[in-house]
């Protein structure tokens, strides 16, 4: 008697709580594409050996923020850094801010997160936004180090990984219901 007790309080509470925390049983059922965290490390030290970023980033670099796509594999992050974007890990592009297919098909392959990906299948929109990052600052990119779109200015390394087609398209259509 004492169980019937019980399941009968939790199938009361559960609609209760979804109903008190303007949630609905539609909003659990469906993945949100359009969220993100935002980290922070102080050395480029300190983060590539916490995994927090690639290990192509140079020694060197101070004060990083980084803003990651919760549900895929976009991240954008910028760090205080006074020297070149490393050549022996780094592909330099023919033309600033505008990477060939070659260019992407050769620097995807190197990535273990996009190595089994056609270049067309990783969009080269940004969709993370942050107050440190400037607009449209991944047209400057003037190298690929693996997926990210890397550009050295002003004293600061920014770098730019975009997200598969189908990602970004889900953004897109988030932010358009929304």
């Amino acid at each position: 008697m004492m169980k019937k007790k019980y399941v009968a309080t939790a199938l009361f509470a559960a609609p209760m709580a979804l109903a008190l925390s303007g949630c609905s049983v539609s909003d659990l059922m469906t993945d949100k594409y359009d969220e993100s965290t935002e980290k922070t490390a102080k050395s480029s030290q300190e983060a590539v050996s916490s995994g927090l970023l690639p290990n192509w980033v140079p020694e060197g670099g101070s004060n990083i923020k980084l803003m990651q796509r919760n549900t895929g594999m976009e991240r954008i992050f910028v760090m205080d850094y006074n020297a070149d974007v490393p050549h022996d890990k780094c592909l330099a592009l023919n033309t600033v801010g505008k990477p060939s297919e070659a260019e992407l098909k050769k620097a995807y392959a190197s990535d273990s997160r996009t190595k089994d990906f056609a270049a067309k299948e990783i969009s080269s929109t940004r969709t993370l936004e942050a107050d440190w990052w400037p607009e449209n600052a991944e047209n400057q990119t003037t190298n690929l180090c693996g997926r990210f779109w890397v550009h050295v200015a002003d004293g600061k390394l920014y770098a730019f990984a975009p997200d598969t087609t189908n990602t970004v398209q889900a953004v897109q259509r988030e932010r358009d219901a929304a």
